[in-house]
């Protein structure tokens, strides 16, 4: 399965390589260079790896890593393609490396992950795609909800929740129901996020903590 995850991503590349040149051309244009993204980050048997993004932020140096609500470092173009998710097709490379998977947790960065509570990444890759993407597709929102960016690692408890659910879950089939629900939620944006997750919840029988339900739903 590792392998031909790799081949998917290569085949992927190719097939994308007209969109990634226009977005290049477009980054180039409303940016400047650079035009990838790249910072360090947790993954495998908690390896640290360069996670790979279009740029959608102006070039600062700044050590805040959460994005909020109304983020002045977020460019026009930048918001349009995280708005798109054109800004994750660079993961593509760190999938052929073998350093990510389509599914799985995603990738966090090292001041946030302990082994303790991140036990899961013994055993799974990060991906490109998980319940919390899904789950916190809108999580500038979310994370103005629980009192700003000072109140991440509240996200951050419940995002280790989903991901332990995952990790209990993982098959083939719960897998490609994620990536297709994915994007949906990418493609058809008008369609309820809440649907979205009750389809997840209901189909797989997945039990969440009141909190959480709380939060998202």
């Amino acid at each position: 399965m590792e392998y031909i995850s790799r081949i998917i991503a290569l085949t992927l590349l190719f097939i994308f390589l007209p969109l990634i040149i226009i977005i290049i051309f477009f980054s180039l244009t409303f940016q400047g260079s650079p035009v990838i993204f790249s910072h360090k980050r947790i993954g495998y048997k908690f390896e640290r790896f360069n996670l790979y993004k279009f740029r959608t932020m102006k070039n600062l140096n700044s050590n805040q890593y959460i994005t909020y609500p109304n983020d002045q470092r977020i460019t026009r173009w930048g918001k349009y393609l995280r708005l798109s998710k054109f800004d994750e097709i660079p993961q593509l490379i760190n999938i052929f490396f073998g350093q990510m998977r389509f599914v799985g947790p995603r990738p966090e960065v090292e001041k946030y992950v302990n082994k303790d509570d991140f036990f899961f990444m013994n055993d799974i890759k990060p991906g490109i795609t998980d319940l919390s993407s899904i789950f916190f597709r809108n999580e500038n929102k979310i994370i103005n909800k629980i009192g700003g960016v000072k109140n991440y690692p509240i996200l951050l408890k419940y995002k280790i929740e989903l991901c332990k659910i995952y990790a209990k879950k993982k098959s083939f089939n719960f897998d490609l129901s994620l990536v297709f629900l994915t994007l949906i939620s990418i493609v058809l944006p008008k369609f309820s996020q809440n649907q979205i997750m009750k389809i997840i919840i209901n189909e797989n029988k997945i039990s969440l903590s009141n909190d959480l339900k709380k939060l998202i739903l």
